[in-house]
Parts: C-alpha cells; sequence; structure tokens
C-alpha cells in the first residue's frame, strides 16, 4: 500500500503561512544570538576604542621586548557590573594594564657623609687634587681614566 499525502501536510507541495515562515526567521535569529561569539567581536562591538588601545599597547610592547631582550605582559580586565536589580542594564568597563620590560641600568658608587649624604667621592678620604674641577679635566669621562696634566 501507498501512503498517500494531502495537500495540508507541510513540506510536502503544501504551501507554508506567511507567519510561520515570519516566525521559523525570528527563531533563526534567536538561535543565532545565543550561539557563542568572539571576543574580538565584543571589543569591535562593545569597546571600540579599547580594541584600539590594545593593538597600540601591542606594539609598543613588542618593540620594547625586541629592544631588551626581556619579557612583558599586556593584560585586559574587563568589569560588568548591573545598572539595577533586575540585572537587564549592565556597565561595562576595562583596564589595561602593560608591564614593558626595562633596561639593565648601570650602577653607580656614593659615599654616605655623617649626614647621611651622598658624595661621589669619599669624604672621609683625603682629595688627589687641590681643586675639585682639576679631576674633570685629569679623568678621562668616557674611561675614567686619569690623564697627565702638564
Amino acid at each position: 500500500m501507498t501512503p498517500t499525502f494531502s495537500a495540508a501536510t507541510p513540506g510536502r507541495g503544501a504551501q507554508k503561512d506567511p507567519t510561520e515562515r515570519h516566525h521559523m526567521a525570528s527563531d533563526r535569529a534567536a538561535q543565532k544570538e545565543l550561539e557563542p561569539g568572539s571576543f574580538a567581536a565584543f571589543l569591535a562591538q562593545q569597546r571600540p576604542k579599547t580594541d584600539v588601545e590594545l593593538h597600540e599597547e601591542l606594539r609598543k610592547l613588542v618593540a620594547a621586548v625586541r629592544d631588551t631582550g626581556k619579557a612583558g605582559t599586556i593584560s585586559l580586565k574587563i568589569t560588568v557590573k548591573p545598572l539595577d536589580d533586575s540585572g537587564s542594564a549592565l556597565s561595562i568597563n576595562d583596564e589595561i594594564t602593560v608591564k614593558r620590560p626595562e633596561r639593565n641600568r648601570d650602577n653607580s658608587i656614593a659615599y654616605v657623609d655623617s649626614f647621611n649624604n651622598l658624595h661621589r667621592r669619599d669624604p672621609s678620604s683625603m682629595p688627589l687634587f687641590e681643586d675639585e674641577s682639576d679631576i674633570r679635566t685629569a679623568a678621562d669621562p668616557a674611561t675614567g681614566e686619569i690623564r697627565d696634566i702638564n
């Protein structure tokens, strides 16, 4: 026996009601809204300036890492708070934190006097030259070597 279909059976030659098509389209749109999106799309839509700022800071961080040979970090903190008791409206804020690596800085030597002041020369020792300016002309500033003054 061969099954018979009436013209009212959906999907078999029958025309669907236009309101039914509208409901199906809105159901698909609602389903799409429930699907997980990308974080990049969220930033572009909700926080477009943050997206641009993150990119600028990342470029600066990469330059600093290349310059120093040390690691650095960039962090994005998103804060979401309810605006009312219903929770249907939310406040979204962000905070960008960048820790750029720093170059190693050269140490210097300082001497302490009895009043806890720092000096380039040991205040408890006798000066090598009578006039303090003589030391600057006698020493090579690049190497610190003392030159022969005649």
